[in-house]
């Protein structure tokens, strides 16, 4: 038995299970893991006939051992003072090699196994492995009959009543995909599993979007992933727990300059970007927009996919013109670009790969199948290998050559392609994973920092290897509708917050106004709203207006950036948290943060036909916290209080900021409380 301020760690002699007690009184009982090899034995702490318990001050080890198999390690690490502890399994084999392709680091099973005491039906969160084809988080409610629930890399399992809940997640990303699978009866927990190891499902709109199986791990010792298991007054300290002790053990790729600020060509022009549209747009923000607030003493104007329409004279030209432009409070404009390090849209397989000076033809690079044939396309894009030498050799052309014509910002794209499950041509790399850390390691060194580095369509983990990462798929100018729009966006926000800083600067994807950007806010209205989603995801904003030629486009910005209220706060570069978990795949309507005077809170009506009102219930937000005084930011005006519920009338696709000022303890303990309860 080993102590912690916060958690209880008992083993079972006699089985080798393991139990967890926390302080207030939740529970999880008859923990173990398991190994299912290539030659179909399943192997499980609890079948093994020997059990050997070695406790240390802050980490217990089991060794599970029984004649003709090999040994099957965990070891339990308990933080001091902390409310997780965290638990890796490892084969040892010290005569012959194992291999396998699911190491279940935790299993959770059985009547009792599960004690979290809740008022209202418990939720698990799914988590989408990367940012891809719009993929939705989703709070499911344990429910139904029977139910079975997926997760990539972390779950949490809550009740938004009371905000109690449970967080499993994975913190080593250098080998294994984790997958996380819940099992439930009529609401209760019955069965659960977080392995190294694909969840089963494969094709192009699977969860990883893998063709073939998990790359298969093999040596004389293999680890599953290391797991946090952790309990939790309130859910959302747990997921932000658990971003910040990933930060711990992969530091986030440093940024020391502000939040990007700028404009980007994809929604606004797409394919049909040119050198005059270019130039055109920089100049309409260098002219009217810098001037009234729009700028961060950097602004960046970014070519995305297309840009290699344009010849190098006129690529050139472009950049140069946009590095000369000044403002006179001292701003300056930087030119941005976009590439895709990892996927291939040539036909002609025979083409050679630029950099590798004529040793490499594209089909020397695309990844393959065990069955030796190329991997299909995802998303149209043909999957390159990132071990291979012509890869790597092209990735350090492309870095470089960019870098130095002067580009200071590069979105980089279809980097899932890049941990796709294949055979590689790196002998020594068994896993997507391990391709994926390999292939962004190249992009990091190359870079050194020259540019800053914004990943889209990437895996959550690892991390890392991006300043920034976008927090969803696409996402354009509409309110509401299944893909692309702002709803959608705050979906990602609700349950994702918490990644931002401790894996990435989150990066809201691009505002493109008016009827002429693809899916641009039709009207002011939801242009505001769209500007708001992107200020309570931390403030990064790049506009896609077509601001070259579209003057209802133009006006429409001139009245959206110029409130400078609401630019103050997108400048502070906070995230903002959901304040109700409960909302299935769909956003919450209310996220909230600290101010100077008390609390930011953002209300968001999701339907563009009806009015509706919102209720915000301080409490909910923090009980301790005593508000007095609401006033709308945008506009200034008082907001009415009854206590401490605010009614917010909004009209059809309208939100609002509105800060709450007054006093609370809980506001001066918050950030600690968030960590130790």
């Amino acid at each position: 038995m080993s102590y912690a301020k916060t958690v209880v760690v008992n083993v079972d002699s006699t089985t080798g299970e393991i139990s967890l007690r926390w302080r207030d009184g939740s529970e999880l009982h008859g923990l173990t893991s398991n190994v299912t090899l290539t030659d179909g034995r399943l192997l499980t702490s609890d079948a093994y006939t020997g059990h050997r318990v070695i406790s240390g001050t802050h980490e217990i080890t089991i060794e599970h051992t029984k004649l003709g198999l090999p040994t099957l390690v965990q070891r339990v690490y308990i933080p001091a003072g902390k409310p997780w502890v965290e638990i890796q399994a490892e084969l040892d084999s010290s005569t012959t090699s194992v291999a396998t392709n699911r190491f279940v680091a935790v299993r959770v099973q059985g009547e009792g196994a599960f004690q979290l005491v809740h008022e209202d039906a418990l939720r698990v969160l799914h988590v989408p492995y990367d940012n891809d084809m719009w993929f939705r988080f989703n709070a499911v409610a344990l429910q139904q009959p029977d139910q079975h629930i997926t997760s990539n890399e972390v779950t949490t399992i809550y009740d938004n009543a009371s905000r109690r809940g449970f967080v499993f997640g994975s913190l080593t990303h250098d080998v294994w995909k984790t997958s996380l699978t819940v099992q439930a009866e009529n609401g209760s927990l019955k069965d659960l599993e977080v392995f190294g190891g694909l969840q089963g499902q494969l094709g192009e709109r699977s969860d990883t979007h893998d063709f073939v199986a998990h790359g298969v791990v093999s040596g004389k010792k293999v680890l599953s992933p290391r797991v946090m298991v952790g309990e939790f007054s309130d859910w959302r300290s747990g997921m932000e727990a658990y971003g910040k002790r990933n930060a711990e053990l992969h530091p986030p790729l440093a940024w020391a300059g502000p939040r990007p600020l700028g404009w980007n060509s994809w929604a606004a022009y797409a394919d049909k970007i040119n050198r005059q549209r270019y130039i055109a747009s920089a100049k309409f923000v260098h002219d009217k927009l810098s001037p009234e607030g729009f700028s961060r003493k950097v602004v960046y104007i970014n070519f995305d996919a297309f840009w290699s329409s344009l010849d190098g004279v006129a690529l050139e030209d472009a950049m140069a013109t946009v590095k000369s432009m000044k403002s006179s409070d001292g701003t300056v404009f930087e030119p941005g670009i976009y590439w895709t390090p990892f996927a291939a849209w040539t036909g002609d397989l025979d083409a050679l790969v630029e950099g590798t000076d004529g040793k490499y033809r594209y089909r020397d690079i695309l990844l393959k199948g065990p069955d030796g044939a190329f991997l299909p396309a995802v998303d149209g894009g043909k999957p390159i290998d990132p071990t291979a030498p012509g890869t790597r050799l092209r990735t350090q052309f492309y870095i470089d050559t960019l870098a130095k014509m002067g580009f200071k910002y590069l979105k980089l794209d279809f980097l899932s392609h890049g941990a796709l499950e294949g055979v590689h041509a790196d002998p020594a790399i068994q896993t997507g994973t391990e391709a994926y850390n390999l292939g962004m390691q190249d992009v990091v060194k190359a870079n050194a920092g020259r540019m800053f580095l914004s990943l889209s369509i990437a895996p959550l983990f690892p991390s890392g290897y991006g300043h920034a990462r976008r927090l969803s798929c696409d996402t354009k100018g509409h309110i509401s509708g299944k893909d692309q729009s702002t709803e959608y966006m705050l979906n990602a926000l609700t349950y994702a917050w918490w990644t931002d800083e401790s894996l990435y600067i989150i990066d809201p994807d691009h505002i493109p106004l008016g009827t002429k950007a693809d899916e641009g806010a039709r009207n002011l209205v939801e242009a505001q709203s769209r500007l708001l989603s992107t200020i309570i995801s931390g403030g990064m904003i790049l506009d896609s207006t077509r601001l070259a030629d579209d003057p209802d486009g133009q006006a429409m910005a001139l009245q959206v950036y110029n409130n400078h209220a609401l630019m103050k706060v997108a400048d502070e570069g906070k995230v903002f948290r959901p304040v109700e978990g409960d909302t299935g795949d769909a956003a919450a309507k209310i996220f909230a943060r600290q101010s100077a005077h008390g609390y930011y809170v953002a209300v968001f009506n999701y339907d563009d036909k009806e009015k509706h009102t919102i209720q915000v219930n301080l409490d909910r937000i923090d009980p301790q916290f005593k508000g007095s005084v609401a006033r709308d930011v945008a506009s200034g005006a008082s907001a009415p209080m009854s206590g401490s519920n605010i009614a917010v009338d909004l009209a059809p696709s309208e939100s609002r900021l509105i800060e709450v000022s007054g006093s609370s303890e809980g506001m001066r303990n918050e950030s600690r409380a968030r960590t130790t309860k």
